[in-house]
């Protein structure tokens, strides 16, 4: 009976479904056309906290599925819209005219300003688009008002279509003048409730903050969805606007959304939290609920905050009731409905806060009460002091605990205060007592310290510090009950306060607690030396041992002193003994830098050198020269020294020269001819003579010079150039004559003199003459030749002018005569003579354009010549003024006039880059024959003249 009554139910819905929808409309329809997500943020608060729910609802039409639409444009042609957004709008308009399918869907437009116009609903794409072409900007924007005439255009829209409204406007509503903003908004409402989708468009300055603009705000809370709002800056992007809303019209949707969420009762509403979704959500006590038309494929997000309700309650809680729901009609117009998502919130109590601590230092033993102050305490809490817990506890208030301080250990412990739900709150307490000095052991110590001292007591810490009167003690152990100390060394002997500071600041001092005792001061002592002689000469290391020696210690041998070579110990010192000008003994004095000395009296006997042996000469290289002086004489033999003199006769050889103990070597002086003793002479003053053992001779007869070549051998008469005498016996100061007149030597060696060739006044021929120091000469006849001077250019200023002549011409050069001549292209011209560097010319006329010769003639005849460049005039440039055709077919071939000024019979024409072939007929005429071209399209057309000037570009277009 069942069964029969199950089948019999389902074959009624088949015949239900059959009657009003295409099989394939039924499959859609069993479909689920919204998904919805819920999330929480964060998903744990305190009681004093919020929390933001965020709803996402994601339409998913079904494919294939087309729903008719009634559809009215509503353009802004207000004044703002002038120019480019104008043009923007109407294009955009017409490309969405084209995009819609006008085989199942109605267009309409409606057009305003101050006014409002309109075109009808229609199917026919020519009418709407050739009505969108006539609109104009000018005027208000009357907003409210053009939305009144889409509503009134679509109260009879077709009974299967869905009523669809897209406005785009750029600025504020400004009609009617008393609040046209909310004018507007109640005139979308009025649209919406009547079962209007409503999509709006803002067009917005390029510069504008769409977040603050006025226009933008106002169409955003205008539409159906926030999804159902667009905007863009400036007018770029319109289009991409229009084409996507194209796309969701027509879409079968969810429609007549319904959002019920009902807040459970743990929690309550923050007042305003959910004003910038839109729609915006009627709000009734506990429950929002969100109305909009449709949803196409779009994501919807509407936000709000919730917070607990009793501060007192925590724990983790649904967010809403589970019976808060969302429901809609599908396409088909059956009812649907499906449950939020149910999310979880924890709530709990806040962390308690310790804020300050009233007595927050105590004695070790504890015992003390102190109060902590903050938020959050609750009732059950405890208290613990570097984990001892507090001896009591009692609860005042949610911000006043108070402790008993346990018993603990000197220094900082940490306060923990911990609610029953495990929450902790830290500060700090201080155990601290001052300490405490029973004895010292022992009371007192020698002058310079270093000895152990005991200091016994009580309330000692770890980092203590002792002090024994101004000194700081080297800690060496700390114990609650004792501390070992290094002593320092006195700053005087006596008694010293003993202080101990503990590193809490407390401290205690001993007054006179520690005695130092009179200073032990050691003499500083010489207690041998050895070696304790030596020779005159010094050098010798000795040592000497005593006491409190430091290594700066200074060392006097007698009145001489010395520094400290190896420093051993305070003991025991080496220096290296000093030379002595006597022998015999000399007092030992040590003296440290404190101003102490010691003494040993004759502690160190200086002893004569031994007597060194006589000189003696053996051989004299050589042992005979020329009575001028000047012969290197070698002398060889025994116990010769640095200090060696060698004597010629009873004259002193000159720069002698120590080689060994067995060879000296000296110039020989200038001497009479004849013998001569050899002496040498050693500083003690013994000496070795050889008689007669070197013999001056009389000086040989020098060569005279010969001048064999001069380079050059002739130069200009004004001197100054270098001139090479070559020959042989030249001797360092020989003097070279060129005729009378002496030259500057510059360098002289055997066979060639470096000279600077002297001025003369006239050109010729003269000796040269070279003069040794010794008198004789040589004499070179006519030898050198003196050439006049030539003329030079070195500038031509300007080097070219123009064929009728008559241009001023510099020449720069030098030797310029005052008498100079200039003949400029065969014609003499006349010269103006400014210095030996410069002239002037005027140019003479020529014939022929080119390079000429100029040429300078001094009156003795030397010559220079120069060019200069006659120029052709400048030709003006080709100019086209018109052709008799502008265009003509691909094949070409017809004849082109080209006419304007300036033509030559050497133009060229060139058309589209390519030399074309022409006819001269005159200076303003030229005629060409229009080649073919493969493709269609303007190309540019110039005349070149043979001198590179080219015409204007004229223009041809092969059609």
């Amino acid at each position: 009976m069942r069964t029969t009554g199950k089948w019999f139910n389902v074959f009624l819905c088949f015949l239900f479904v059959l009657s009003t929808l295409s099989f394939s409309q039924q499959t859609e329809a069993a479909a689920d056309y919204v998904n919805v997500n819920k999330s929480v943020n964060p998903t744990q608060i305190t009681t004093e906290g919020e929390a933001e729910v965020t709803l996402q609802i994601q339409g998913t039409p079904p494919v294939n599925v087309i729903m008719p639409s009634d559809v009215i444009l509503i353009i802004d042609r207000s004044g703002s819209m002038r120019g480019q957004k104008m043009s923007d709008a109407i294009k955009s308009a017409k490309e969405f005219v084209d995009l819609v399918d006008l085989t199942k869907h109605q267009v309409g437009i409606v057009d305003f300003s101050s006014d409002t116009k309109a075109l009808p609903l229609t199917t026919d794409a020519v009418q709407l688009k050739s009505y969108i072409n006539g609109l104009a900007a000018n005027g208000s924007t009357a907003t409210g008002d053009s939305i009144d005439k889409a509503m009134e255009m679509l109260a009879n829209h077709r009974p299967e279509a869905q009523p669809v409204i897209v406005l785009m406007t750029d600025g504020d509503a400004t009609v009617p003048t008393v609040n046209p903003y909310q004018y507007a908004k109640d005139k979308a409402l009025l649209a919406k409730e009547a079962g209007i989708v409503f999509y709006t468009i803002a067009l917005l300055d390029t510069n504008a903050d769409p977040t603050t603009s006025g226009p933008n705000i106002l169409l955003k809370e205008m539409a159906t969805t926030s999804s159902h709002h667009h905007f863009v800056l400036g007018s770029v992007g319109l289009s991409d606007i229009y084409k996507a809303i194209v796309r969701e019209i027509g879409m079968a949707s969810a429609y007549n959304i319904v959002v019920s969420d009902l807040v459970a009762p743990e929690f309550e509403i923050v007042p305003d939290s959910y004003k910038d979704n839109i729609p915006q959500p009627t709000v009734v006590g506990n429950q929002l609920q969100w109305n909009f038309l449709e949803l196409k494929n779009s994501l919807l997000t509407f936000k709000y905050k919730i917070r607990p309700k009793d501060k007192n309650k925590a724990g983790t809680y649904y967010t809403s009731d589970l019976t808060s729901k969302l429901e809609y009609n599908d396409y088909a117009g059956a009812k649907r409905m499906k449950f939020l998502p149910a999310v979880q919130l924890s709530v709990k109590f806040p962390a308690p806060v310790i804020t300050s601590v009233e007595a927050n230092e105590g004695a070790p033993e504890g015992g003390n009460t102190i109060t902590l102050n903050g938020t959050n305490f609750r009732q059950g809490a405890t208290v613990t002091f570097g984990g001892t817990r507090a001896t009591s506890e009692q609860f005042v208030s949610s911000t006043e605990v108070k402790v008993v301080v346990p018993q603990g250990a000197q220094g900082s412990v940490e306060i923990k205060l911990t609610n029953p739900d495990n929450q902790i709150a830290l500060s700090n307490y201080k155990y601290k007592a001052t300490p405490v000095v029973t004895s010292i052991d022992p009371a007192t110590g020698p002058f310079k310290g270093e000895n152990l001292v005991a200091i016994n007591g009580k309330y000692f810490m770890p980092g203590a510090k002792v002090t024994l009167g101004d000194k700081s003690a080297a800690i060496v152990l700390v114990h609650p009950s004792v501390i070992k100390v290094t002593a320092p060394q006195a700053a005087a002997a006596g008694p010293v306060n003993v202080t101990v500071e503990n590193p809490d600041g407390s401290k205690v001092v001993v007054a006179n607690g520690y005695t130092y005792e009179e200073e032990i001061i050691e003499k500083l002592e010489i207690t041998a030396v050895s070696p304790n002689k030596g020779l005159v000469s010094g050098g010798d290391y000795v040592v000497i041992d005593g006491k409190k020696f430091v290594p700066s210690t200074k060392v006097y041998f007698g009145t001489t002193a010395v520094s400290v070579g190896t420093f051993f110990s305070e003991t025991k010192i080496r220096v290296t003994a000093p030379a002595a000008t006597t022998a015999g003994l000399v007092d030992i004095t040590v003296e440290n830098t404190d101003g102490r000395r010691a003494v040993l009296v004759g502690g160190y006997t200086y002893e004569p050198l031994p007597a060194a042996p006589a000189p003696q000469i053996t051989r004299i290289t050589p042992n005979t020269g020329e009575s001028t002086g000047g012969t290197t004489v070698i002398v060889d033999g025994a116990n010769f020294t640095t200090q060696s003199k060698v004597f010629f006769g009873s004259v002193e050889g000159v720069s002698v020269t120590y080689f060994s103990p067995t060879r000296l070597r000296a110039y020989a002086p200038a001497g009479t001819v004849g013998a001569v003793d050899i002496k040498v002479v050693n500083k003690d003053l013994q000496e070795a003579v050889v008689t007669g053992g070197y013999t001056y001779v009389a000086p040989a007869m020098a060569p005279a010079p010969t001048v064999t070549s001069l380079t050059p051998n002739s130069a200009p008469l004004n001197g100054g150039t270098i001139v090479l005498v070559y020959g042989t016996n030249f001797v360092s100061g020989a003097k070279v004559y060129y005729g009378s007149t002496q030259a500057q030597v510059n360098n002289v060696i055997s066979t060639r003199i470096t000279s600077v060739l002297p001025q003369t006044a006239a050109p010729g021929q003269v000796n040269v003459r070279v003069v040794n120091p010794d008198g004789q000469e040589f004499i070179l006849t006519n030898g050198f030749t003196y050439t006049e001077l030539l003329p030079t250019i070195t500038a031509t200023t300007p080097n070219k002018g123009p064929l009728e002549g008559g241009t001023f011409v510099i020449i720069d050069g030098t030797n310029f005569d005052r008498n100079i001549r200039v003949n400029f292209n065969g014609v003499n011209v006349p010269v103006t003579y400014f210095s030996d560097t410069r002239i002037r010319v005027t140019s003479p006329s020529s014939v022929v354009a080119g390079p000429v010769t100029f040429t300078l003639t001094n009156p003795t005849g030397s010559q220079v010549s120069g060019t200069f460049t006659y120029e052709n005039p400048v030709l003006p440039s080709p100019v086209i003024t018109r052709l008799n055709s502008t265009s003509g077919p691909l094949s070409g071939g017809s004849f082109l006039i080209i006419d304007g000024s300036n033509y030559t019979t050497s133009s060229k024409v060139y058309m589209n880059g390519v030399l074309v072939p022409n006819t001269f007929f005159s200076v303003n005429r030229l005629r060409i024959t229009v080649p073919a071209s493969a493709t269609p399209g303007t190309v540019d057309i110039y005349v070149e003249n043979a001198d590179g000037q080219r015409s204007n570009v004229v223009t041809y277009t092969y059609l």
